[in-house]
């Protein structure tokens, strides 16, 4: 019987216009099994969903940096691991003088930075309904005092950004690079895994390998499917992570977590 199941949203969860489904929303909300996101989003980006869904245990962010209960109005932190402010200073200055059109910008745990606003902010503005601040100096007392957990990289030349992630992760520094998304480069903590997520709530409430269940689509799911009972990859998923599946059900745009959770997991 699976006791705990984990949703990425970008691409599984949410649909292509970023959205949760009705349908997909009112069966969520009428399932007895707790539900955890898993999400390389900002909590800030994920609070129409924990809202929308009424989800009431930890969450998951910036794919394992975070780990947070929402309290009320609060988020209660429960885990935290952000970007040594060392790296975060050196990606941002390598990124930005070495690869000046791709779009990038940074995440701290209440805040959304860029330098500039330009296509990849646009769009990413356009998921999300966020705009991000501008932010052009840049120093490491400043990033100590306001840690980053990620970095954020939107370049719409999917063959360039391959580019990028094999340098970066070339780089001597305790980070990790992993795509969300054909255009989305996303920069962590070399720790902060969906799969080191899932073992401390796993821990915390004493479940077993074979009582959970995560539905994916990207590269930083495959940890996560490593991490669980019952792998569900999204039908759009790509071929690497659906090499990692137990099950593959419909689309995001075809209510593709209800389609899952009946035929896989109920």
């Amino acid at each position: 019987m699976i006791k705990h199941i984990f949703l990425d949203m970008d691409n599984t969860l949410l649909n292509s216009q970023g959205r949760i489904s009705y349908q997909t929303t009112k069966f969520l909300r009428e399932i007895k099994i707790p539900i955890t996101l898993v999400s390389a989003r900002a909590p800030m980006e994920m609070d129409f969903a924990i809202r929308n869904l009424a989800l009431r245990n930890a969450q998951v962010s910036f794919n394992g940096g975070l780990i947070f209960e929402k309290k009320q109005s609060e988020k209660a932190k429960i885990f935290s691991l952000p970007l040594e402010y060392a790296d975060t200073y050196k990606l941002l200055n390598l990124i930005t003088i070495n690869h000046p059109d791709v779009s990038i910008s940074w995440y701290t745990r209440n805040m959304w930075y860029t330098r500039k606003i330009d296509n990849g902010i646009l769009y990413e503005s356009n998921l999300t309904g966020l705009q991000p601040e501008l932010l052009n100096n840049i120093n490491q007392e400043s990033l100590k005092n306001n840690p980053v957990y990620k970095i954020m990289i939107i370049c719409f030349d999917n063959g360039k950004l391959k580019q990028i992630a094999q340098k970066i992760n070339g780089l001597s520094l305790n980070i990790a690079a992993k795509f969300s998304g054909q255009n989305y480069l996303e920069i962590t903590s070399s720790n902060a895994t969906k799969n080191n997520a899932i073992a401390y709530i796993q821990s915390s409430k004493d479940l077993k390998k074979s009582e959970l269940a995560a539905f994916g689509d990207g590269q930083n799911d495959i940890e996560m499917f490593k991490s669980v009972g019952t792998p569900i990859a999204m039908k759009n998923a790509s071929l690497e992570v659906k090499e990692y599946e137990r099950f593959i059900t419909l689309s995001n745009d075809e209510d593709g977590i209800i389609h899952g959770i009946k035929n896989y997991i109920l």
